[in-house]
């Protein structure tokens, strides 16, 4: 019997983003999450809530693992998602998840390829000059996000950081997701820390009616991601993206395989 095929990267880019780190309320959290999906212990926030991540991000060179690094596509982003979530499959296995229940974007074809993944991509109109961020519907134009950031230190490597290991669980779990009534679909990205470059933001955040299912209109004041949380902070790195599988018989490597042994000739 010849061992199971390495699991490896469909597709690679590279991503500047800013997050802000946020802790709601655990019943609310709980409340706009699918069936089938619950909260997981977990001890960033605060007992009673429960660490929600807003991305703003630009995307540059994505292309698929045949493609060399400068070819690829570029396009703005915006990304709800919950880290530590559990999900019972259907023979009682629990296993843990990441879940984005809503992604802005400004490319139709990269919303498409999403749809094969079960994300939820909408196209918008996304801006991102510099110091800030917009969102807004396509149609309309009516605005959904807005966010403006400052540096609040240095730019260094991500295992220079102060706090980069209380981080990391945030960048390192699969996606689940579905189009109900389809099966729940599995994915990895790897966002490549061991290369990436961090720096501590202060970001101001104001989300408008409708910016994602069950997420109410807040202003989000965001300090240095050293202060605690809410917290902001600069990210740039590589990442790479596994296939879709059924979530059921994701391969358990794409769990534990690092990004260092996805690097291939495509990757930059």
């Amino acid at each position: 019997m010849t061992a199971a095929p390495r699991p490896r990267a469909w597709a690679y880019g590279h991503l500047d983003v800013t997050v802000a780190l946020v802790a709601r309320p655990a019943a609310e959290v709980s409340s706009w999450l699918p069936r089938g999906l619950s909260l997981a212990p977990q001890t960033m926030t605060p007992p009673g809530t429960h660490p929600v991540t807003l991305m703003f991000g630009e995307h540059s060179h994505v292309r698929p693992w045949f493609r060399p690094p400068a070819s690829g596509g570029n396009y703005g982003e915006w990304i709800v998602a919950t880290p530590m979530l559990e999900w019972t499959d259907a023979h009682g296995r629990v296993s843990p998840w990441a879940y984005m229940s809503r992604l802005f974007l400004n490319s139709p074809g990269f919303v498409f390829l999403g749809w094969l993944y079960a994300y939820p991509k909408v196209l918008a109109r996304v801006s991102a000059p510099a110091g800030a961020y917009s969102v807004s519907t396509l149609l309309r134009g009516r605005p959904r996000v807005q966010m403006q950031w400052e540096g609040a230190g240095p730019v260094v490597p991500w295992g220079d950081f102060p706090g980069a290991l209380r981080l990391a669980p945030v960048f390192e779990q699969p996606f689940i997701s579905r189009f109900a009534p389809v099966p729940w679909l599995g994915s990895r990205m790897w966002f490549d820390l061991d290369r990436a470059t961090i720096q501590p933001a202060r970001a101001h955040v104001t989300l408008q009616p409708g910016c994602a299912p069950g997420l109410p209109p807040m202003t989000v004041d965001a300090g240095s991601i050293i202060d605690g949380v809410p917290g902001a902070f600069r990210l740039s790195c590589d990442w790479m993206l596994s296939r879709p599988y059924l979530a059921s018989r994701l391969p358990g490597a794409l769990r534990t395989l690092p990004a260092s042994d996805l690097r291939g000739p495509h990757h930059a």
